[in-house]
Formats: C-alpha cells, structure tokens, sequence
C-alpha cells in the first residue's frame, strides 16, 4: 500500500481496498483520516487503512461534468511523440497491426527509452530480416505549456540485408499545450550510409482529447525532396480517433495524400493497442 498524503486544497482520486472510487477537493489530512469534499456527497471522511491509493488530479482532469481519468497515452501521436515528458517510473507497450510491438520507459523525469521490433521475421520461419529499432528522448518543461526535447530513432535488422547498415533520425521539436490538448512542431534529419541528409523533414503534430473517453489525433510529415533539380515538398498527413480507457488506448487512423487517395480514398488504415503502466 502506498503512503497516503495529500495537500489540502487540491482534488484527488481515491481507490479504497473495496475498489470504489472517491473524488473530491481534499479538506483535511491526519494520521489516521482524511476528509474530502465531494460534490453532492459533501464532506467524506475516510479512513488511512482502507485507502489503495491516492493520485492528484490534474487541472486539466476537472470537468464541470465530473473528473476525467488521466490521458493514458498523453506523449504519443502515431509514429512520433510529443515533448511533455513521462513521469519517472511509467511507461507503456504498444502494438501495431499486430505485427509490430514495442514499449517505452521513463528512466528519469526527463529521459525515456522506447524500443521495438517487428514478428513477421519469426512467422516467416527465421527467413526474414529481424528488424529492430530504438528510440532514446530527453525532454523538459521550459514554461508554462511550452515543453522542449530530442530524440535519436535508430533501426536496424538482425540479419544482414545485402549492404544496409541502419537508418537513424535526429530530431528536435517543441511542444505546446497539456497532456490532453497538445500540438507538435518537430524537425528531423535522416541518417544513412554513414551520412547525414541535407535537407531536414518537417512534422507537425496534435491531439485534443474532446470527452472523457475519446480523442482525436494526427500527424503530419513534409518531406523535401529534389525533383528534375527542382526543390518540392512532398507531403502526408493522417487523422484518427483514440478510444481511451484508464491504462489503455486504442488508434485507428489513416495515412493519406493525393497519391495514396488514388489507390486508397480513405487513406492507408493504421491500427494501434496500447497499455500504459
């Protein structure tokens, strides 16, 4: 059982042995009790020895229509991620279209390590490439909202695969917002055989969590690309919805442009589980 405290003045939610759930603005905090308002219940006293757990809720969390649960996936869009950093200790696993899996833990309150590798090598019966990849990020709070970080993604196969030696992405970005409504400007720039890409790729990013139990999510790459000499931008976007419950989401999105619209109206389906802990 964790150490129950609290700071009077704030609102928290309380699990108690039996499961129930309590939520209000804490009163007052003793050896043995607290006291919590809590809306049309009025004040709650509630014993120390009867209490799972205590976890501050956040402003952001305090609704006119009661607490929302905390954003479970509140650093991660599709493929990239935010600047808002995890809380040392926490983390999550995702999966991808099933074939894909990979998880994420904040060593400290700024650095974290994702990692991942694909399945389909090992269906194949041992006869695909095995690929892999990791993604360290040091992320910080700069102001109120304004969150700053960096990240190295580096992927690479297990079995040699003819001359490739690895891809990597070194990139830059801020973040603006909570962990609920957030939006993501981030530059990148590529790394294989050795070098460095002369020309940068471009990602804005976002989510707004609209209700308690769902958001909406998207990211957006521009890509340069030199074509006939010629300098243009290449393009993809995506938009989805994220189905949240308290340690779990769910995205369904889609990968478009006028490219793939051809072949695909809707765009490429992108399907994602995660549970965080």
């Amino acid at each position: 059982q964790q150490k129950v405290k609290g700071e009077p003045g704030k609102t928290y939610q309380i699990t108690m042995n039996d499961g129930s759930v309590v939520s209000g603005k804490l009163i007052s905090d003793n050896d043995k009790e607290i006291v919590i308002q809590s809306g049309s219940m009025g004040d709650v006293r509630l014993e120390k020895s009867n209490i799972r757990s205590m976890t501050a809720v956040a402003a952001t969390d305090q609704k006119a229509g009661g607490i929302w649960f905390a954003n479970p996936n509140s650093s991660k869009y599709l493929l990239g991620s935010s600047a808002i950093p995890l809380a040392k200790g926490s983390g999550y696993y995702q999966n991808t279209w099933i074939f894909v899996n990979s998880a994420c833990y904040a060593f400290t309150n700024n650095i974290s390590v994702a990692g991942g590798f694909e399945i389909i090598s090992i269906m194949a019966k041992g006869e695909g490439p095995y690929a892999f990849f990791i993604n360290p990020k040091a992320s910080f709070k700069v102001a109120n909202n304004l969150y700053a970080g960096a990240n190295v993604l580096y992927a690479n196969t297990i079995k040699s695969v003819d001359d490739f030696g690895g891809l990597a992405t070194l990139n830059g970005f801020f973040t603006y917002g909570n962990t609920n409504n957030n939006l993501t400007a981030a530059v990148g720039w590529g790394w294989a055989d050795g070098e460095f890409s002369s020309k940068p790729v471009f990602t804005v990013s976002g989510m707004t969590r609209v209700s308690r139990r769902i958001a909406f999510v998207s990211e957006n790459w521009i890509i340069p690309r030199t074509i006939d000499e010629e300098l243009k931008l290449y393009g993809i976007f995506s938009y989805g919805i994220r189905f949240l419950g308290e340690k779990t989401s769910i995205d369904l999105a889609f990968l478009n442009n006028k490219d793939i619209a051809k072949g695909i109206i809707i765009g490429i389906p992108w399907l994602d589980f995660t549970i965080a802990f």
